[in-house]
């Protein structure tokens, strides 16, 4: 009963010591791609937040024309309903990523996906950069080409 709460913990996610080296050292590589997958499974969360801040934004704003048929609906009847179902999507989408965190696929999988959304990212940036040269009334076709 003495035993504290950190090592009961630590010896529930640590291998045997009798297992043989090779078994070690995998389940030890299974642990550390399931906490890779974690986190990038919360930068997936985290870009998808800024996404749709952003377009919530620039639907207020005027200077989004929203292609997506669903989403354009939810946004002409409030942001909160676009925010439900973007929210119930990623979870949706993050449960099979969770579930088989510890798959070398999975790990490849949420890159690809963090990868895209930091695509998004880049251009929700380069859309602002235009946004505010068009705002400004200052547009120089220099500086539009060197936003491509």
């Amino acid at each position: 009963m003495s035993e504290s709460l950190s090592t009961v913990f630590a010896g529930a996610l640590a291998p045997p010591a009798d297992r043989p080296w090779l078994s070690r050292l995998v389940h030890w590589f299974a642990e550390a791609r399931s906490h890779r997958v974690i986190c990038l499974v919360l930068a997936i969360w985290l870009l998808n937040g800024f996404d749709l801040a952003l377009t919530i934004l620039a639907h207020e704003q005027g200077m989004l024309a929203e292609e997506n048929p669903v989403a354009r609906r939810l946004l002409v009847d409030g942001p909160v309903f676009l925010i439900l179902f973007k929210v119930g999507l990623v979870l949706i989408g993050s449960y099979p990523l969770l579930r088989f965190r510890r798959l070398r696929l999975t790990e490849l999988a949420t890159l690809v996906i963090l990868f895209a959304y930091g695509l998004l990212a880049v251009h929700w940036s380069a859309c602002y950069e235009l946004y505010t040269l068009a705002a400004s009334g200052h547009i120089n076709l220099a500086e539009i080409d060197s936003i491509k």
